[in-house]
C-alpha cells in the first residue's frame, strides 16, 4: 500500500480557480464561450474493489454529481433522438416553406382569400415544427433530472473502465477504445459499445487538482467520436 499515489493537496473552495487544461483531444470545450467553472464537488481516491488477486491494485477518482437540466439539455444536441428530430424537423420546414411561397404566390395573382388563408396556416405550421426538436429536448432534460435515479451519477474513474453507480444497479464502461465520447460546452458525453444509453461528464464536478488526470485516463480509453467507424 506504501506505493499508492497520495491523495492530492487540498483546495480552498473559495478561492480556487480551474488549473487543469480545458481542452479535451486539442478542442475547447467551451465552444459557447463559457469556461469551465468548478462547483467545489471533490473527487476521492479510491481503490479498485474488483481486481483480481494476480492484478496489481488500481487507484482511481471517486466522483457523485446530480445533472443539471441545462446541461441534459445541451447533451441532447449530440443524442441520436435529438439528431433525428432534428432531420425530420429540416424535412418538414423545407415542404411547409415551399407550400407557403406557392400559397402567397397563388394570392398575388389570383387574390383569392383561401390562398392568403392556407399560406397563412403554412407559416405557422412551419414555425411549430422548427420548434418541435427544441421543445422536445427541454421536455426530456426535465424529466430527466425529476427522476433522482437517473439525475444522480456516482462514478469511479480508473485507467481501465468507469464504474458506475453502486449494488446490483453498478455496471461498468469499459475504457478500451470500445466507448465513443464527444465533447460538447464543457460536458464530456460518453456512448458505450452496445448500449443505448450516454453517459453525461460534466467537468465543472471534477476538481481542478485532479482534472488533468482524469481528462487523461478517458482520453486514453475511449475513441473520439468524429473517429469511430
Amino acid at each position: 500500500m506504501d506505493e499508492l499515489r497520495q491523495p492530492p493537496p487540498a483546495v480552498d473552495k473559495d478561492t480556487a480557480q480551474p488549473e487543469g487544461p480545458e481542452k479535451l483531444d486539442g478542442e475547447a470545450l467551451d465552444d459557447d464561450g463559457e469556461t469551465v467553472v468548478w462547483d467545489g464537488s471533490e473527487a476521492e481516491l479510491v481503490l479498485d474493489d474488483d481486481a483480481a488477486n494476480y492484478e496489481e491494485p488500481q487507484t482511481g477518482f471517486k466522483l457523485s454529481y446530480t445533472l443539471r437540466e441545462r446541461e441534459v439539455f445541451r447533451a441532447l444536441e449530440k443524442s441520436g433522438f435529438c439528431r433525428t428530430m432534428g432531420r425530420r424537423a429540416v424535412v418538414e420546414c423545407a415542404v411547409l416553406a415551399v407550400l407557403a411561397v406557392w400559397f402567397f404566390s397563388a394570392f398575388a395573382h389570383s387574390g383569392e382569400g383561401m390562398s392568403l388563408f392556407f399560406g397563412i396556416v403554412a407559416v405557422l405550421a412551419f414555425l411549430a415544427a422548427a420548434f418541435v426538436p427544441y421543445l422536445a429536448r427541454r421536455r426530456r432534460a426535465r424529466e430527466i433530472c425529476a427522476d433522482k435515479r437517473r439525475s444522480h451519477v456516482d462514478m469511479e474513474i480508473y485507467s481501465d473502465g468507469i464504474q458506475i453507480g453502486s449494488g446490483e444497479g453498478e455496471w461498468e464502461i469499459p475504457l478500451d477504445g470500445s466507448c465513443r465520447r464527444e465533447e460538447h460546452r464543457n460536458l464530456v458525453l460518453l456512448f458505450p459499445a452496445g448500449e443505448k444509453q450516454m453517459v453525461i461528464l460534466p467537468l465543472r464536478c471534477i476538481e481542478p487538482a485532479v482534472l488533468p488526470e482524469v481528462q487523461a485516463m478517458i482520453l486514453a480509453g475511449t475513441t473520439h467520436g468524429r473517429e469511430a467507424r
